[in-house]
C-alpha cells in the first residue's frame, strides 16, 4: 500500500541540506544554499514501482542540470502537490472495443502523476514535473485536431485488476452507447484538466467521468462529477482540477466523435 502522506507535507531544509525523491520513473534532487535553492530532475518512459524520500547531507553536485531560484532567506520549506498532465491524453483499451446499442461499460484508466513544486503560498507554484516522460501525439484530423500526450497504459474493466502504480492516478470512466448503432473505437482522448485528485486507501483517484454516445449525427455528452469517486474511501481532496468545465463546451473523446461537456 502506497502512503503518500509524507510526500505532501512541507519539507523543511536547513542551509546546505538536500532532499532526494524517487517516484516511479522520476528522480528529483533539491539543494538549499544560503539564499538560493537548486532543483534538478530526470525521468524516462520506463515505468517503475519505486518510492523513496530522504534528506541528505551530501555536498552540492554541480554536474547535475540544476535550475536555481533566489528566495527570501526566511523561506525554509518546499512543498509538493499532486497534479495531472497539462494536455489531453490519448489512451487505448487492451483491444478494440465494440459497444452495442443501449449498453454501458466501466473503465479504469491510469494517468501519470505530475508534481507541482512551490516554496511558499506568496510565490505560488514554480515548476511542474512529470513523473514519467510522455510522448507527443495528435488526436483528430489535420484540420480539426489537437496536440496530446500518448500514454502507454492498460485500460481495465475492474478496479481489482489494477496493478500497483505509485506514480499513476486512476480515472473511473463510464462509456454509454445511447444510440441505435454500434460504437466502435480503439482509443480515447481524455482531458485531465477537468479532473481533481483524491487520496484512496491504496492509490490516488480522480472524480468520475461519463461519456454518452448518441450516434454520429447527434451530439454526445461528457459529464464530470464534481465530487470524489466512491472507491477506496477516496474522500480527501489533494489537488483541484486545472479548469472547470463549461456547460455546452464541445470536445472530442472517440475518433471523429463530437462531445458536449457538462458538470454534474
Amino acid at each position: 500500500m502506497m502512503n503518500y502522506a509524507k510526500l505532501w507535507k512541507p519539507h523543511a531544509l536547513a542551509k546546505g541540506k538536500g532532499l532526494e525523491l524517487e517516484l516511479g520513473a522520476l528522480k528529483l534532487w533539491v539543494h538549499r544554499g544560503d539564499r538560493d535553492w537548486h532543483l534538478a530532475y530526470e525521468s524516462d518512459t520506463q515505468e517503475r514501482e519505486r518510492f523513496a524520500l530522504s534528506q541528505s547531507d551530501a555536498p552540492f553536485n554541480p554536474d547535475r542540470d540544476w535550475t536555481r531560484w533566489f528566495l527570501d532567506e526566511k523561506i525554509t520549506e518546499l512543498r509538493m502537490q499532486p497534479m495531472l498532465p497539462d494536455r489531453p491524453i490519448i489512451v487505448r483499451p487492451e483491444m478494440p472495443v465494440c459497444l452495442m446499442p443501449k449498453q454501458a461499460v466501466q473503465f479504469f484508466i491510469g494517468i501519470p502523476l505530475w508534481l507541482g513544486i512551490s516554496f511558499d503560498a506568496k510565490n505560488g507554484r514554480v515548476i511542474e514535473i512529470p513523473t514519467q516522460r510522455l510522448s507527443n501525439s495528435w488526436f483528430g484530423t489535420f484540420s480539426e485536431g489537437e496536440l496530446c500526450y500518448a500514454v502507454k497504459t492498460k485500460v481495465k474493466l475492474r478496479k481489482e485488476d489494477l496493478s500497483p502504480a505509485v506514480s499513476r492516478v486512476v480515472f473511473p470512466l463510464e462509456v454509454r452507447n445511447a444510440s441505435q448503432t454500434k460504437l466502435n473505437f480503439e482509443r480515447l482522448c481524455i482531458r485531465p484538466q477537468f479532473l481533481s485528485i483524491y487520496q484512496g486507501k491504496s492509490r490516488l483517484w480522480t472524480n468520475k467521468g461519463r461519456a454518452s454516445y448518441r450516434g454520429e449525427e447527434n451530439w454526445s455528452r461528457m459529464v464530470y462529477a464534481s465530487t470524489a469517486p466512491d472507491f477506496e474511501e477516496a474522500g480527501r481532496l489533494l489537488g483541484k482540477a486545472r479548469e472547470t468545465t463549461q456547460r455546452g463546451s464541445i470536445l472530442k473523446t472517440f475518433d471523429n466523435l463530437k462531445q458536449r461537456v457538462d458538470l454534474s
